[in-house]
């Protein structure tokens, strides 16, 4: 009886380190599973990320680009009223010295 009961316990310390064992390697095994799919996963957020940018630089651009064209129209539509503006008084003040200086000598007509 003796015996049995210490081949009983035997037999349990052997299936318990069987359970050890198997257990141990199934951790293993999810935790090289879990290392690999967090590889991946980063590997993909990194090739995410650097898409989002590219795409954010050229959204940037383009928005910068148009800013540019929008400013650049706004002062040649300036510079065109401030030169159609200043050419008819620039008429009048070349004949306003002309006359200043022609009536300055006498000279009424030419």
């Amino acid at each position: 009886m003796v015996k049995e009961i210490v081949d009983e316990i035997l037999a349990a310390e052997a299936r318990a380190d069987e359970i050890v064992a198997d257990a141990t390697l199934r951790a293993k095994e999810i935790r090289e599973r879990g290392e690999k799919q967090r590889e991946e996963i980063l590997a993909e957020a990194k090739k995410e990320a650097a898409a989002l940018l590219s795409s954010l630089e050229e959204e940037t651009e383009a928005a910068a680009r148009e800013a540019e064209a929008l400013a650049l129209d706004g002062g040649r539509r300036e510079a065109a009223a401030v030169r159609q503006g200043a050419a008819g008084r620039v008429t009048d003040a070349a004949k306003a010295v002309s006359d200043r200086v022609l009536g300055k000598y006498g000279i009424t007509a030419l």
